[in-house]
Parts: C-alpha cells; sequence; structure tokens
C-alpha cells in the first residue's frame, strides 16, 4: 500500500513503518491562547505538529498564508519561522507536539512521505481522540510510553498522508460543483449551533434549496440535513468533552428546543448517551508567554 502524496513506490510503506520512530523533542501541550495572543517564534529546530481545536486566526509559513480554523493542522518543519494570530472575538484552542523521527530519510523518500505544511481535517472525532492520547501520554508514567507515543504518531502521520493523497475521506467529488460544495460545509462547520436554512445555504452559493440538496446528497452521500445534524452533534461532543458545560447547556448552545431529541440524536450518532462524556483528558492551560520555540 503506498500512501506517499505522489503515489509513487520510492520506499515500501512497510518499511517505512518499521525503520522510522517518532521521537518526543520538546515541549507539547493544549492550550486556550490569550487575549492578545500571537506566535512568531525563531527557525525551529524540530517538527511542530500544531493543530486547531477550535477558533479562528492566519497561519503563514514560509511566505503561504492559511485561515486557522477547527480542523487546520500544521506540520512546522525545522528550520521554519511560522507566524500566527487570532480572531479576537474567536480565540484558538490547540494542540501542539514538537517531535523528531530517525533514521533521516532519502530525499526522495522525504517528498513523498513527509505530509505537506498544512492539511484540513474534516473527520476530526478520531483525529482529535489520538491527539488527546497523545496529551494524557504526557501526563503518566508508563513504561511503554515512548513507544506508544510512537505508534500513534505514525497513526496520525498516514492520516495527513491520506487526506493529501486524495483518498475520498471528505466525499467531495472532484469536479466543477466542488468549490461551491466546500464553501457550504464551511458556513455549516463555522456555526453548528445557528439553526441555518436550507434557503440561505443556497442563496450563498446561488442554488436552488432543491438542487442543492440533490447536489448535496449525491456527492457527500447524505441529504444536507442530516449533514447539518452531525456537524452540531460533532460540536457537542467536543463541547461535553472540552468545556465544563452540561447536557442542557450544550443542547440549548447547539440550538436545541428539546433536550429528549438532542439526547436521542446524540445516542444515535456515537452509540452512547450525552451524560457519558464526561471531560477526561487534558485541561487547556494559558497559552501566552511561552518560552522560546513552544508553540
Amino acid at each position: 500500500m503506498n500512501l506517499g502524496r505522489d503515489g509513487g513506490d520510492s520506499m515500501d510503506i512497510n518499511k517505512l513503518q518499521e525503520q522510522i520512530i517518532f521521537i518526543r523533542s520538546g515541549n507539547s501541550g493544549k492550550a486556550r491562547c490569550e487575549e492578545g495572543w500571537n506566535w512568531n517564534p525563531p527557525p525551529l529546530h524540530d517538527y511542530d505538529l500544531w493543530y486547531a481545536l477550535s477558533g479562528r486566526g492566519e497561519m503563514r509559513i514560509q511566505g503561504q498564508s492559511y485561515p486557522i480554523r477547527k480542523g487546520s493542522c500544521f506540520l512546522v518543519r525545522p528550520g521554519d519561522s511560522p507566524q500566527a494570530t487570532q480572531l479576537s472575538e474567536d480565540r484558538l484552542q490547540v494542540i501542539f507536539i514538537h517531535f523528531q523521527y530517525a533514521p533521516p530519510l532519502e530525499e526522495d523518500a522525504s517528498r513523498a512521505y513527509i505530509p505537506e505544511r498544512h492539511t484540513v481535517i474534516t473527520e476530526t472525532y478520531a483525529f482529535e481522540t489520538m491527539l488527546n492520547r497523545i496529551m494524557e501520554l504526557e501526563e503518566r508514567k508508563f513504561v511503554w510510553k515512548e513507544l506508544e507515543f510512537d505508534l500513534i504518531m505514525k497513526q496520525l502521520w498516514f492520516q495527513l498522508l491520506r487526506s493529501q493523497a486524495n483518498v475520498p475521506e471528505t466525499r467531495l467529488r472532484e469536479d466543477k460543483h466542488g468549490q461551491l460544495l466546500s464553501r457550504v460545509v464551511a458556513l455549516i462547520k463555522d456555526v453548528p449551533g445557528y439553526r441555518i436554512s436550507h434557503q440561505e445555504l443556497a442563496d450563498q452559493v446561488s442554488m436552488s434549496p432543491e438542487y442543492l440538496n440533490k447536489l448535496f446528497k449525491r456527492n457527500m452521500g447524505m441529504s444536507l440535513k442530516h449533514y447539518m445534524t452531525e456537524a452540531r452533534l460533532e460540536r457537542a461532543l467536543h463541547l461535553l468533552q472540552e468545556t465544563s458545560m452540561n447536557v442542557s447547556q450544550v443542547a440549548e448552545a447547539l440550538g436545541y428546543g428539546n433536550i429528549y431529541l438532542f439526547s436521542r440524536q446524540f445516542k444515535e450518532q456515537y452509540g452512547r448517551p450525552p451524560s457519558d462524556f464526561k471531560f477526561k483528558g487534558v485541561a487547556s492551560r494559558p497559552h501566552g508567554r511561552k518560552e522560546q520555540g513552544d508553540s
């Protein structure tokens, strides 16, 4: 199986998995960025896997600017001098992991098997679960700790490669409607608690609601209504796991007038009631004054 971005076979993926070891090399953590935060470190000496759990902002790496929103993942490389800012009205919460891998890859393999600097993760639940597991490792004394770090990092690494190899993870077709549907998806995910109507979404892409729903279902494999429900429930899961909000508060924040409907839909989606998803991970810490090079 080849997961390189170019689809080539310059290195067998099984050999890559066996030979490469991911090693923690610096500070890692989860942080709620403080008001006035910006990130402008000197050139990094290691890799930094930097992921936005929530909020909005902008990242600039090697002269290229990228928007930051939930699901934005950046692989900042040694020698990069990243610059990041956030919107004051929608502050960022991020996870960052500093690491190295050994032994170094040959140049051809490096181009094929090192993910690009920016990836948008659309299926965020599994990805964030792995990131949070690494955060838990930071707080534990465990004889297999370094091995588990290596294995989880490999899963995250392959997830980035799969996303960038255009495996149909987003279910969006590469056709003339792709950009319009991507815009609809972004609108839904940006405001999951706002009951945006099909008409409002259709107006944004100059379509009729009927045609938009037909196009959406053909490309995404589900109806617009179903996708909007999934987006709200994904946000609900995040709020339950990452904040002190209770089930009633989450349901109200996401526009549910009936907590029983919310609980039923949530259990259908995740197999367990929302009350089971209490925050058990590592709490966010202030993210303002950092040591040199930290995210």
